[in-house]
């Protein structure tokens, strides 16, 4: 099954924004393949810390679809 940027969009969750007011999501772990911490680093991945979501990932985004396309992109090279 392949996973298009369209749809970890769409199972994005829209977080609070950080301290200097950009827009950050969730992404659930499960929508990505297993992954290196230097590909996570370079793909713009930090893991989520809290508990109201459960294991994933966060990214600050003001164009969501382009950047988890940037993501996959980043983790298939």
């Amino acid at each position: 099954m392949t996973t298009t940027a369209k749809d970890i969009a769409l199972s994005a969750v829209r977080m609070n924004n950080d301290i200097n007011g950009n827009p950050r999501y969730y992404l659930p772990v499960y929508m990505f393949p297993r992954m290196e911490d230097k590909k996570r680093r370079q793909a713009g991945l930090t893991p989520y810390r809290g508990k109201r979501y459960g294991a994933g990932y966060v990214i600050q985004s003001y164009s969501l679809e382009h950047d988890i396309s940037f993501v996959l992109k980043t983790l298939a090279a």
